[in-house]
């Protein structure tokens, strides 16, 4: 996707996971990438890997719950490339949660901002640095957003207001790319499932045999999301090739939401 070279991007949640993933791959599609997370020993390290390899970068710590650090982020992204064409909103929690009449207050309030609020936050932002910053009205800009395939119905593996949280990022991006579609700006979310990074892997403390049968009554492929998979997903979807998808949402599942 050469059309994506020298265009800058804006990831949250990037030195881990499914940003990290998403990071290195628009690096290595020629665009410029800022790095956001609360994490700064890893966004240093993210920085050196992706300049190593010839690769503009940046990267800014940011707690995406706190609104002065959102627009200082956006900011500090404009400062140093000058323009914003694509963010990838991706940062979030899961935590266990009980069920909602053992639920506390505190607990909803802090997973609701954490995977929601934080999605308005960074949009809000995002969008009025990039509507702001357009010399070019032909110039698209897109906004994909991480929901989870949680974001289209309930399970037993999660809780009410990461449940709750997620569908509102769905519902969310739809509203925002209807408001925007006369501004050349897109909004798109896509809802991985089961995904393999670091984290599950250290979850996954059984036979191969038996990894496979729980992975296979989730879905038809028996197999968990490869991270490589999502950041081509929100690459595609920020190339002229997506430029009538706008309000939609890929869920990356293996057929799970498919599967009764």
């Amino acid at each position: 996707m050469s059309e994506l070279a020298n265009k800058v991007i804006l990831i949250t949640g990037a030195t881990s996971g499914i940003g990290r993933a998403t990071a290195l791959h628009f690096s290595a599609l020629g665009a410029k990438v800022v790095a956001a997370s609360r994490t700064p020993s890893a966004g240093v390290k993210l920085v050196a890997e992706l300049t190593s390899k010839g690769a503009q970068a940046r990267f800014i710590a940011t707690d995406v719950t706190k609104n002065e650090q959102v627009r200082n982020m956006v900011n500090y992204a404009v400062s140093e490339f000058g323009r914003l064409d694509f963010a990838f909103n991706n940062a979030g929690i899961f935590a266990p949660e009980p069920r909602l009449h053992e639920h506390e207050d505190e607990t909803w309030d802090r997973v609701v901002s954490s995977n929601l609020k934080s999605i308005y936050t960074c949009m809000k932002y995002e969008i009025d640095a990039m509507l702001s910053l357009s010399n070019d009205d032909t110039q698209p800009r897109v906004i994909v957003n991480n929901a989870s395939i949680i974001g289209h119905r309930g399970s037993s593996a999660s809780g009410v207001a990461y449940t709750a949280a997620k569908h509102g990022v769905i519902g969310l991006t739809r509203q925002v790319a209807v408001d925007y579609a006369n501004d050349n700006i897109r909004v798109n979310a896509v809802s991985p499932g089961p995904t393999l990074t670091a984290a599950t892997k250290s979850r996954l403390d059984a036979p191969q045999e038996e990894v496979n049968a729980r992975l296979a009554a989730l879905n038809p492929t028996g197999k968990l999301v490869d991270v490589e998979h999502i950041a081509k997903t929100v690459a595609f979807r920020c190339s002229p090739a997506a430029q009538m998808i706008n309000g939609h949402d890929i869920p990356l599942d293996g057929g799970q939401l498919a599967k009764l």
